[in-house]
């Protein structure tokens, strides 16, 4: 009796979670990947900007620019912006010119240390919201806006930047909107004939699918056997305690109800189907954290490759 209700709830819980893993594989992949530029690229990039005059020079305002770029270069990104507000501060007014220059000194700063949500309030508080393209860091500010915007969850802010860099700039348009599909896993646009011949990322997207593993695949061998899904994703330990936890569970209430104790044999089978679905779950979540490691870890030797971070394109810095 006892081994009848025993394999028939056992029975009826992998039913029912066959039936969930025969639905569609868990969503699109998250894989945040994130990029800081190597010193040596931004220490190597001349000014967009001209040299300071012998004039400029005896300024204070320009004396903290002077430190400001010292900083910057050497990677010291908080002093750098402390100086460059000080500069900003000092300049007079009538210099719009180099005040324009600290301004998208600052914007730079913050993007390259990943405060994008700071990178974005610096432009907006400035007064390079009304620059022609005649600036002379014109499309390295499109290309620090778009990716500051997307970053920082503000997508209609960063489509409009999009659409002036098609008018403007459409090749750098181009180059970016590839970039937002690798770092966003959008393998319909990815896999697009639109793009043409392309060894490096025939590679990346090969390498991918090769080793991928299937969510589905994951859950459904967890649901047949508590512990085989992990087992799956290489991760043997966790195989092996999922697997005994579930035999104790299960062994547990079969001697309950075998000994007429029905209250603590419905217990300890509650508390197993708690343990046997949160494995399944897990094993589909170990699937997809799998698969967002490997897709980051090649997507971005990819980027890095065919130089799709803007910082890697930039032609001139601070």
């Amino acid at each position: 009796m006892a081994v009848k209700i025993v394999t028939n709830l056992f029975i009826g819980s992998i039913g029912l979670c066959l039936v969930a893993c025969s639905f569609k594989e868990a969503g699109q992949l998250e894989p945040n990947i994130q990029f800081a530029a190597p010193v040596h690229v931004i220490e190597n990039l001349p000014s967009a900007f001209p040299d300071l005059t012998s004039e400029e020079l005896q300024e204070d305002w320009a004396k903290e620019l002077l430190i400001a770029n010292k900083f910057a270069r050497e990677n010291d990104l908080y002093r750098a912006i402390t100086s460059y507000k000080r500069a900003l501060i000092l300049i007079p007014s009538s210099q719009l010119y180099r005040k324009q220059q600290i301004e998208y000194d600052i914007i730079l700063s913050y993007y390259l240390g990943e405060k994008y949500q700071e990178a974005v309030e610096a432009f907006e508080a400035s007064s390079l919201t009304n620059i022609s393209a005649q600036f002379l860091a014109f499309e390295n500010l499109l290309q620090i806006l778009h990716d500051a915007y997307s970053r920082a969850g503000q997508p209609a802010k960063a489509e409009k930047v999009f659409a002036l860099l098609e008018k403007v700039r459409p090749k750098v348009a181009e180059n970016l909107q590839h970039a937002e599909d690798v770092l966003y896993a959008n393998f319909s646009a990815l896999h697009s004939p639109c793009l043409g011949s392309n060894e490096n990322l025939s590679y990346f997207l090969t390498t991918y699918n090769q080793h991928a593993k299937s969510v589905r695949h994951a859950k459904t061998l967890n649901a047949l056997l508590p512990g085989a899904g992990y087992y799956y994703l290489g991760q043997k330990n966790t195989a092996i305690t999922a697997f005994l936890v579930n035999s104790l569970f299960i062994a547990t209430a079969y001697y309950f109800f075998d000994h007429g104790n029905w209250a603590a044999g419905a217990i300890t089978t509650s508390l197993e189907m708690g343990w046997y679905i949160g494995g399944i779950n897990g094993a589909g979540l170990g699937a997809k954290e799998f698969n967002e490691h490997l897709y980051k870890t090649l997507a971005k030797d990819y980027m890095i490759k065919n130089h799709l971070f803007p910082v890697l394109t930039f032609q001139t810095s601070f």
